[in-house]
């Protein structure tokens, strides 16, 4: 998680009362905590790999991000002689 405030309010039932506009399904995320089948850590800004899809990024930081999180090249060509739409 990128936000802190996020991070403690899926991890502390005081905050939920505060949060009661939160819709139910969303609560979901604290149980799985709570039953040891998540676990939540704070990511920091230059860490968070999702901003390669919300931000605009520099040549050089777009390019470290792609690296991180293994895009590849998709070849139509090479598609199409496989019979691959």
């Amino acid at each position: 998680m990128d936000s802190k405030s996020a991070l403690a309010l899926a991890k502390n039932p005081v905050f939920h009362e505060k949060s009661k506009h939160i819709r139910i399904k969303y609560h979901f995320l604290r149980s799985c905590l709570e039953d040891g089948t998540i676990k939540a850590e704070h990511v920091s800004t230059t860490d968070q790999l999702a901003d390669i899809l919300t931000k605009s990024l520099g040549k050089a930081k777009f390019q470290e991000m792609r690296g991180r999180i293994v895009l590849r090249q998709i070849n139509p060509k090479a598609n199409k002689a496989k019979g691959e739409n």
